[in-house]
């Protein structure tokens, strides 16, 4: 998803008050927002490989935020996370952050406090989905593939890369053809931008 700005916001709180608020808010500057009673009901009907952003009340009922926020890290999730609460204190902050969490805010929070947090968690969701769909296309390529993928992407041309692997032209272009399918590259800058998504 290039344009982050759509990635979908996603509200996990218990009181009702609260999500009605914020999702009025919210969507008054025309973000898409769909809320949630409590993480059971999120983590049922959420695809966790989709980019999202995801506000969570800390305090909930059944699972917590931080439970919910267990899962999504077990299960490698797309989503970033901004934290909600009525009850932080600074410990509770420092390790959500430490496990990944984008932004913690007390409640009530102000819309102007929270839409930087949402900006960013949106770009960040959006670029981890990127790097994730770039990995597994990547898996996919064979290792002759992987060869001239990272020959290519080093700006080695087609004759330099048959002389270093012992192959003909011909059957460098064959290779590098089916690599850019696989990638879904269509040029040797889209390869690039796979190669700096994919390197860590």
């Amino acid at each position: 998803m290039d344009n982050h700005s759509e990635v979908p916001v996603y509200l996990v709180d218990d009181d009702h008050s609260v999500r009605e608020a914020l999702r009025y808010v919210l969507e008054g500057y025309g973000l898409k927002v769909v809320d949630f009673d409590s993480g059971e009901a999120f983590l049922d009907q959420i695809n966790l490989s989709q980019p999202g952003c995801l506000i969570l009340d800390s305090r909930m009922p059944g699972l917590s935020g931080q439970d919910v926020h267990q899962k999504l890290n077990q299960n490698d999730a797309c989503l970033d996370v901004i934290f909600l609460t009525g009850h932080g204190d600074m410990p509770m902050a420092i390790k959500a952050f430490r496990e990944g969490a984008c932004d913690f805010h007390q409640k009530p929070v102000r819309a102007a406090d929270l839409l930087p947090s949402i900006e960013k968690a949106q770009l960040n969701s959006a670029v981890r989905s990127q790097k994730q769909s770039c990995k597994k296309r990547f898996d996919t390529l064979t290792e002759r593939e992987r060869q001239l993928f990272e020959l290519v992407v080093k700006g080695v041309i087609n004759k330099q890369i048959a002389d270093q692997l012992c192959i003909s032209v011909r059957t460098v272009e064959v290779h590098r053809s089916k690599m850019m399918e696989r990638l879904g590259a269509s040029n040797i800058t889209e390869l690039i931008k796979i190669a700096e998504l994919i390197k860590d």
